[in-house]
């Protein structure tokens, strides 16, 4: 027999998510998941675990990821067009609020004739991503992830002096970078800066040293004010959160059953964890695309990496810095979150996968109807949306 639901209080957090907080039940989830699921005892805690906490976690390598200040700042360069090398480009083009933060395509294509070869992944909830980030795990922070975005020819075709001129020329900018982050260099000195190159352009590679490094810490700087704000694109709790938190009416009773062999056909092997993902990389069927061991070789080579001079060091645990790409490494991708999953169609690294296609793959599935009960728990994990003052430009 089901029990009547808890009376749930919002409490609104510091970033300003809303959370429930039930008071207590007839039962716990933990007594319900083995009487009437019945899950074993490790399945229940494995369950249990997938619930969203109501905190951040701590962010690895920015000292700046809860300064309010820098989420209003990353919040305006997010959406703003100024930094791109083309009209009409900013963060957003790939990152779509109305359509959970990513674009809805199987491969992303910014500017004209320039089409990506990966698919585009939603940014809700993304401070709670454990490993490293790109489908083939090339940033191993997340404030560092949006600086390979800017540089991108095929994203925004930009450059880290056209970064920090930016800056520099807009008032507001410049007056909020220097508040949070301290002085800016001297930008004006075309001769020293000009006003656009990065790694490889002898604009950028003939500066002196310490110009170079000056205007690195520009562009993480930036960086950090993104994630800042990236941090605050967080959903409120899903169907699934409210069932685990004591709400057994949060799921209809299809959905209950898709839970139970989400379990039992083995998808937490992959699928674990408050983002429902092991943040492990596992080798595709794509002999085209290296995946993890060319994003491991862009990731050492990366000035922004962990080992790094602008890794902040005081804040949050650094991920370990592999050696050099590994055979297992080759054509390997990462496993993606299942939150928002219904959301964020299409699907895989090439987005060429439907969700039908994968919960119907052959040997994953072994009981009559698995396939529309999962699916149907699936649409458990969908979050309420951002507040809209972080999912809107700044006026």
């Amino acid at each position: 027999m089901r029990l009547a639901c808890c009376r749930c209080a919002l409490a609104v957090v510091a970033w300003g998510i809303a959370l429930a907080a039930c008071g207590p039940t007839e039962q716990s989830f933990a007594e319900r998941c083995r009487d009437e699921l019945g899950l074993a005892t490790s399945e229940c805690a494995e369950v249990a675990a997938w619930r969203l906490p109501a905190t951040l976690p701590t962010a690895r390598g920015n000292a700046y990821a809860d300064d309010e200040r820098a989420a209003q700042l990353g919040r305006a360069i997010f959406f703003d067009e100024g930094f791109a090398r083309v009209p009409g480009v900013s963060c957003v083009s790939c990152h779509l609020p109305e359509r959970a933060f990513q674009d809805g395509l199987a491969v992303s294509e910014v500017l004209p004739g320039s089409r990506g070869a990966r698919n585009s992944p939603t940014l809700l909830n993304v401070a709670w991503l454990r490993g490293a980030f790109f489908w083939d795990g090339r940033a191993d922070s997340l404030w560092s992830q949006p600086l390979f975005a800017f540089e991108n020819a095929i994203e925004m075709d930009s450059s880290r002096l056209r970064i920090a001129h930016r800056i520099a020329d807009d008032a507001s900018y410049r007056a909020a970078y220097q508040t949070i982050f301290g002085a800016l260099p001297a930008l004006d000195d075309a001769a020293r800066f000009p006003p656009d190159g990065k790694p490889g352009e002898p604009s950028f590679d003939e500066m002196a040293a310490a110009d170079r490094d000056a205007i690195n810490r520009v562009a993480a700087n930036v960086g950090k004010a993104l994630e800042a704000y990236q941090r605050r694109i967080a959903t409120g709790p899903s169907a699934l959160d409210r069932y685990l938190d004591g709400d057994p009416s949060a799921l209809s009773a299809e959905q209950e059953r898709g839970l139970v062999r989400f379990v039992k056909s083995g998808c937490y092997a992959c699928h674990s964890g408050p983002m429902l993902t092991d943040s492990a990389f596992y080798m595709a069927s794509d002999v085209t695309d290296r995946g993890r061991a060319a994003g491991i070789e862009v990731l050492l080579g990366s000035p922004f990496n962990a080992a790094g001079a602008y890794f902040d060091r005081d804040a949050g645990e650094a991920l370990e810095l592999p050696l050099g790409p590994e055979l297992e490494d080759e054509h390997a991708f990462r496993t993606p979150s299942m939150r928002n999953v219904t959301l964020t169609a299409p699907y895989g690294h090439s987005g060429t996968r439907a969700l039908e296609a994968v919960l119907s793959a052959p040997g994953l599935l072994y009981e009559e109807g698995d396939a529309i009960a999962i699916g149907a728990f699936l649409r458990a994990l969908e979050g309420a949306a951002p507040p809209p003052e972080w999912t809107t430009p700044p006026r």
